[in-house]
This record gives C-alpha cells, structure tokens and sequence, in this order.
C-alpha cells in the first residue's frame, strides 16, 4: 500500500529543494564576482600607474628641452 503525499506538502518539498539549488547558484555568482572585483582593483592599478608614468615622462622631455 502506498503512502500519498499531500499536494501541500509535495510543494514545500519542491521549495526546499530549489531553495538550495538557489543558494550554491548564489553563493557561486557571489565567489565569481569576487574574483572579478580584485581583478579589476588589479587593472586600475595598472592603469593608474601607467598613466602616472606617462605623466612623469612629459614632463621630464618639457622640461629638458
């Protein structure tokens, strides 16, 4: 004899389980993003960098000449 699940019941198992499907779906967008944050706190480094030795060049060729 089988043993009916409630319709309720069935639905709030089903909640459950794509609640946790969406919890490791987030927590992976989450380290994703993360990653990509200090990559680009990497790049603007760089950038900023290279910028001011850009600056820094100029202004020694002004000046010598």
């Amino acid at each position: 004899m089988k043993m009916a699940i409630e319709p309720e019941l069935k639905v709030q198992m089903e909640l459950d389980a794509h609640e946790k499907e969406c919890a490791v779906r987030y927590q992976m967008m989450n380290d994703k993003l993360n990653t990509l944050d200090k990559r680009m706190w990497r790049l603007e480094a760089m950038i900023m960098i290279s910028t001011a030795s850009m600056i820094a060049l100029a202004v020694m060729l002004i000046t010598q000449l």
